[in-house]
């Protein structure tokens, strides 16, 4: 019975054995707790980009002065997130530099993080690893912008595969930095072109010409180890993008092992074969205002029960008569119960004919998009009134390009492709929402900015203006049809 035991055992081993075993996960430890920039809300965001990928095992620590080689002897990278601020009691000491050091000439890996590059002025080593750093006099940027970044290696594994040129939302494009003398300490993976115009004439430093190129991503190697250098991934919005994340995953892989296996997203893979498609299919109107087969109908001729009112958030209060919508004067403006973002608007109205009236008495109405701003609608056939405020204009802010108006009684058509403003991770709008507008087939705004509203990112309704909250307004029976939404894909 002992013998059959063993060889059971003996089974269960050899068994186990021909088990493929789980791949080590690439040890890993982040040191911040002190820098310029918002380190307690990014560095969560770079533990979780590493992670997902499922080859790193990651760790924080915020206060790294006093540690030793036995500090890092269990990790194969460490990712700088840490800024000094130039002041001497948040150096990590001696001990600490050493054994980072070391670390790093054992053949260990080390990743270089956006304005660490402005960390330990004077300590020479680092300045080597780093190959460029951000100091006195050396160092500025514009306001953050969206930007292109160019491959100079393409070869290298960090980035073999990516398309040559790809675009970095909304970061900060570090320029002018101080490079060490040596250039061939390091080399170049991808650069990015400051536009000296954006600095509207308040630059730090010199910038001769129109503009230059500077560096983004960088390699070099310290005794036995690699190293990876970022310029990007200024705040939570940066380090989210397609750019970034798989730059910074990548270039981590690359300085832990000195391979790359992580693989490129669709969006940044170089196109190196025409893919044979038909596209999205969206079936086109049946008619003229009809909705396409993708458009959220918003009134098609039978009720009101997608609408409220803007008086006591009840019912809707307009009337539906032959398949058209009908203002009620002093009803209040109705608005739809479906909130939405950046898309494509379709309506028709048709204005009554009101000659005892003129300027803005005269058929006026208005659409509001979701951002709480007023397109104007009103009876512009031979009706001066002021430029902001004829039909096809945002009201308040652009006239149109031209008065597009047909006369009274006659069916008339708006399309308005309305683009959302877009906010930072904080709710502050970094981009402002524009609208352009076909007003009867002609284009009466082109690409628009529109003023910033309280609404601010936020998603919001159609509403529909019942034009009465002034003295003595006069009826205006206007009529509406074929009102659509089509979402626009980001």
């Amino acid at each position: 019975m002992r013998r059959f035991a063993t060889l059971l055992l003996l089974a269960a081993v050899s068994l186990s054995n021909a088990q493929p075993q789980p791949k080590a996960r690439i040890q890993t430890l982040i040191i911040t707790g002190q820098n310029g920039h918002d380190w307690r809300r990014v560095t969560p965001l770079l533990r979780q980009s590493l992670e997902a990928t499922g080859l790193f095992e990651v760790r924080v620590t915020e206060d790294f002065r006093g540690a030793g080689p036995e500090t890092l002897a269990p990790y194969d990278l460490v990712v700088v997130h840490y800024y000094d601020s130039r002041k001497p009691e948040l150096r990590w000491g001696e001990k600490s530099e050493k054994a980072l050091l070391d670390f790093v000439e054992s053949g260990k890996g080390l990743v270089i993080y956006h304005f660490s590059l402005a960390a330990f002025d004077g300590w020479k080593a680092w300045e080597e690893m780093s190959g460029g750093n951000w100091r006195p006099n050396n160092g500025h940027h514009s306001a953050q912008h969206d930007f292109q970044v160019t491959l100079r290696m393409p070869d290298h594994p960090i980035v073999r595969g990516i398309r040559p040129k790809f675009r970095q939302n909304f970061d900060e494009l570090y320029a002018n930095l101080k490079w060490q003398p040596d250039r061939s300490r390091y080399q170049v993976i991808a650069t990015a072109y400051d536009d000296h115009k954006l600095y509207l004439g308040k630059a730090r430093q010199p910038i001769p010409g129109e503009g230059l190129d500077h560096p983004m991503l960088w390699v070099s190697e310290r005794g036995k180890g690699r190293i990876f250098v970022t310029a990007l991934g200024h705040d939570m919005g940066a380090v989210q993008t397609p750019a970034f994340v798989t730059t910074f995953n990548r270039g981590s892989e690359w300085a832990a092992t000195g391979n790359v296996t992580i693989p490129l997203p669709p969006e940044m893979r170089a196109v190196t074969t025409r893919v044979v498609t038909e596209g999205r299919v969206v079936t086109p109107a049946t008619g003229p205002g009809a909705p396409p087969s993708d458009a959220v109908v918003l009134f098609g001729g039978k009720d009101l029960s997608a609408w409220r009112t803007s008086k006591g958030d009840g019912p809707a209060a307009w009337k539906v008569e032959n398949g058209e919508l009908l203002t009620v004067t002093r009803s209040g403006s109705i608005y739809t119960e479906q909130k939405f973002g950046s898309g494509h608007f379709h309506l028709e109205y048709n204005i009554p004919n009101m000659p005892d009236q003129q300027g803005q008495r005269r058929g006026n109405s208005g659409v509001y998009l979701p951002s709480r701003t007023e397109i104007q609608i009103l009876d512009g056939y031979k009706n001066p009134t002021y430029a902001a405020g004829l039909p096809g204009a945002v009201y308040g802010e652009h006239a149109p390009l031209v008065n597009a108006s047909r006369k009274p009684g006659e069916w008339q058509s708006y399309d308005i492709i309305y683009n959302s403003p877009v906010c930072s991770e904080r709710g502050q709008i970094i981009q402002e929402g524009s609208v352009t507008i076909f007003l009867n087939g002609l284009l009466v705004q082109n690409h628009s900015r529109i003023r910033p509203q309280k609404a601010g990112c936020e998603k919001g309704p159609l509403l529909l203006q019942d034009h009465s909250g002034f003295k003595d307004a006069p009826e205006t029976p206007l009529r509406f049809r074929n009102i659509w939404y089509r979402p626009l894909e980001p």
